[in-house]
């Protein structure tokens, strides 16, 4: 182990329960923030897998509850007028938007739930990445403006503990490589 950052943890008191559905090859990547957007939310679950098969477990857990996709969609409700009805589940898709969408693709119960996206989304601050695209989000990045809107709780936990995950990647760079992050 190179880097704890359990000090960085602060939780996030929040009510919309979190469902992430993580892509394996993202559950052990040093640079994801699913597995860090997990530690500091109150109520967020891991959900590995990509296929139907995979993901049963979770739809058995949202069984008669509703459930809302976060995922960019031309029919999605934006987040910052959306009213979701009690009880309500919020689903994240976590990898690259080429796993995200195989995720989507392979499971049609998710394409059929209703979407939330955003109106006008933050910028990204995830320097320890390259996106491919100009309105990429990190996934802790996306829940937390998702439940600052929703919820109007203040996500500053999550992102002190994201400001520490990249300080610590960039700390492991070389240098020649971390100019290139700036």
């Amino acid at each position: 182990m190179k880097v704890c950052l359990c000090a960085h943890i602060t939780p996030l008191h929040h009510h919309l329960p979190v469902q992430i559905l993580i892509h394996p090859s993202e559950l052990n990547a040093a640079k994801g923030t699913a597995k860090l957007t997990e530690k500091v939310l109150d109520h967020c679950q891991l959900w590995p897998g990509e296929s139907a098969d995979d993901l049963a477990p979770l739809r058995q857990h949202l069984a008669d509850v509703p459930a809302f996709l976060l995922y960019p969609d031309e029919q999605a409700q934006p987040v910052e007028t959306a009213t979701l009805p009690p009880h309500s589940q919020l689903l994240v898709l976590d990898g690259t938007w080429r796993k995200t969408h195989k995720i989507l693709q392979l499971n049609p119960w998710l394409q059929a739930l209703p979407k939330l996206s955003f109106h006008t989304a933050p910028q990204g601050n995830y320097q320890i990445r390259k996106a491919h695209r100009e309105d990429s989000l990190s996934t802790l990045e996306a829940i937390a403006y998702a439940l600052e809107q929703l919820e109007g709780c203040d996500p500053s936990p999550l992102y002190h503990a994201f400001e520490a995950l990249k300080q610590s990647q960039l700390a492991h760079m070389p240098a020649e490589v971390r100019t290139r992050y700036r």
